[in-house]
């Protein structure tokens, strides 16, 4: 299995070793925001899932370790990237019913239209184009800044992709989530879920996870706080995250 981790790569072991992910020793790198929003995922029998930016393919293939076998694609423009996640999906033994596309979703929407999916989810860049400290590193700059998929953009792809009363799951700053609202609002897709995510108990929330819906009606549920670190330790709720396969 190493015999496909290049020089220039690492292999993660998770989730009780269930889980194998190979990344580029520099370049993005995934963070525990991906475990969080594919864990807060829903994902019914039968149900079509799209990730869109999809990077080293954690989310669906995540999500196929825990044991669903439902068609999900990841769409990626970094081709580096989706070379790596092509290596996670036949480490990972989900070539079957994951797969990925080296694009940039804005130019496959006309076709993808055609087969509109249940669920679309997004670990999206966090950062406005031309706003906070630039990253040097390419690969780090348009994963996590605006400058090849901004937030209107990313609700506008999501709405059009999804049947009606298609789910949108996505990780987002919890200082932009009145901006997320809106523009999920303002394409249609109605907030059904949120959850804020803290550090630590006695943190404000820096993240938020959000679930919408296409053409939904009104009414969310506001879910309890989720907290990563119990004092030093991480807590038992994401501990769980990271355990499936008991």
């Amino acid at each position: 299995m190493r015999d496909i981790v290049g020089k220039d790569e690492t292999l993660d072991v998770l989730c009780n070793e269930e889980l194998r992910i190979v990344q580029k020793k520099k370049g993005y790198r995934f963070s525990i925001d991906a475990i969080l929003l594919a864990a807060f995922v829903v994902l019914k029998k039968h149900e079509r899932l799209l990730d869109i930016g999809s990077g080293c393919g954690i989310i669906p293939i995540y999500i196929a370790r825990k044991g669903c076998t439902n068609e999900m694609i990841g769409v990626e423009l970094q081709t580096d990237l989706y070379e790596t996640a092509q290596k996670n999906r036949v480490m990972n033994c989900c070539e079957d019913h994951v797969r990925f596309i080296n694009a940039d979703i804005k130019t496959l929407l006309r076709d993808m239209k055609q087969t509109p999916f249940h669920v679309v989810v997004s670990n999206p860049p966090y950062t406005k184009r031309r706003s906070g400290r630039a990253c040097p590193e390419r690969s780090r700059l348009l994963a996590r800044n605006e400058e090849a998929l901004d937030l209107e953009a990313l609700a506008g792809a999501a709405s059009s992709l999804l049947v009606r009363k298609g789910r949108f799951y996505v990780i987002y700053p919890a200082r932009r989530a009145g901006e997320l609202i809106h523009a999920a609002a303002s394409r249609k897709l109605a907030l059904k879920r949120l959850r804020a995510v803290h550090s630590r108990r006695d943190e404000n929330a820096n993240l938020v996870l959000a679930e919408f819906m296409k053409d939904g009606g009104v009414g969310a549920n506001i879910e309890r706080p989720l907290y990563v670190y119990d004092g030093d330790a991480i807590s038992a709720e994401v501990k769980e995250y990271y355990s499936f396969g008991d």
